[in-house]
């Protein structure tokens, strides 16, 4: 009964999507399919953002209570012993939140979302993955829309060079790293200064008056001492670098001086301060210090002296350095002694063993 006759005309529907050449009607509907299911995402979370705005439009912040918060939040020791980092700069000191108190400063600042997302993972042309990452913080209430945008290489720093990252475990804990130091200069852009400088105050001060009742004790003194002195081995700085640091002996180190130590550590754990730039002997111990732009130069010149930079080139990959710029603070004259061993002539005894190896291969292939 519902069969069509020979002779009837079919009509098209015309809001259907027409199949693209080499495509079938079924396809194309699952294509359709595709783009519904796509729309519907986006539309769910144009939706839920619409929803924060108008909740934070109907319920705004009430500052004078928000700033109670942050204040009673900052008397926990807990959250003030790693609130804060401080450290020397030329002859100023530099002192500033850390990642932790910016984020307890937005949750309780209010109507304030913040966070990350990996836009895209790329590879660069070696073949070296990459992250292309923005950072965000919003502020529902006035519309304050702060943002960073970077791009980051898959590639761990080590001592004798580095290393690309391919794990994607390994992989995501870089990049949530690095995009929490972004990520916290975008909340304190968001949040009045007034409001920060007033919570590092009053971590410094729990912090402080903790260390003070400790300091009193010789007991607690002793334990606390030789605990802090114990951290900072495990990341290769002795007693006698933490003295002249302080400028005092480890015997007449105060609850000043442990605080000092204390915003010290929560510097380097932020990745605010390499260790080098406190402790220049010890700029290799840091695992992104790299040489200057002075030392940087240095290299590009003698390379170019020699004439033979891409077998110099070829030397550095096989070491795990990609380039100049990325050579370890560390390792410095080692490759400036490689590049000098390419400056002898080819056939000379003293030829590199990477370009001997290279001329054997060579000779093999022929």
């Amino acid at each position: 009964m519902n069969e069509p006759f020979e002779n009837d005309i079919i009509i098209a529907n015309p809001y259907a999507v027409a199949p693209a050449q080499g495509m079938s009607m079924q396809d194309a509907h699952r294509h359709d399919s595709g783009n519904a299911l796509a729309a519907n995402a986006e539309a769910r979370v144009v939706a839920e953002v619409k929803a924060q705005v108008l909740m934070a439009r109907q319920f705004p912040r009430a500052p004078q209570a928000s700033m109670e918060n942050i204040l009673r939040e900052c008397k926990r020791p807990t959250l003030a012993d790693s609130a804060v980092y401080t450290f020397p700069r030329g002859k100023e000191t530099v002192t500033g939140p850390s990642i932790r108190l910016a984020e307890m400063m937005a949750r309780n600042w209010g109507n304030i979302t913040f966070g990350y997302e990996v836009l895209e993972r790329k590879k660069d042309e070696r073949g070296t993955g990459y992250s292309v990452i923005r950072t965000f913080a919003w502020d529902l209430e006035t519309n304050t829309y702060i943002s960073r945008q970077f791009e980051l290489k898959h590639w761990r720093s080590t001592k004798s060079g580095g290393y690309p990252i391919t794990d994607d475990r390994d992989i995501y804990e870089l990049e949530a790293n690095m995009a929490s130091r972004r990520m916290r200069a975008c909340i304190l852009q968001a949040i009045p200064g007034d409001v920060t400088q007033a919570a590092v105050d009053a971590c410094r001060y729990t912090s402080s008056s903790g260390l003070a009742e400790k300091m009193k004790d010789s007991r607690e003194r002793e334990k606390l001492v030789v605990g802090t002195v114990r951290v900072y081995e495990k990341m290769g700085i002795k007693l006698s670098d933490l003295e002249e640091y302080l400028g005092a002996k480890q015997a007449n180190w105060s609850a000043d001086s442990m605080l000092r130590l204390k915003e010290l550590k929560n510097s380097i754990d932020d990745g605010v301060l390499p260790i080098g730039e406190v402790f220049p002997h010890l700029a290799g111990n840091d695992k992104n210090a790299t040489i200057t732009k002075e030392q940087t130069k240095a290299l590009m010149e003698a390379a170019k002296a020699t004439g033979r930079q891409g077998e110099i080139s070829d030397a550095l990959k096989k070491l795990g350095i990609a380039k100049f710029a990325d050579t370890p603070a560390i390792r410095y004259d080692e490759v400036m002694k490689l590049i000098s061993s390419f400056s002898s002539q080819p056939g000379n005894e003293e030829q590199p063993v990477a370009a001997q190896e290279d001329k054997a291969a060579r000779k093999e292939a022929r």
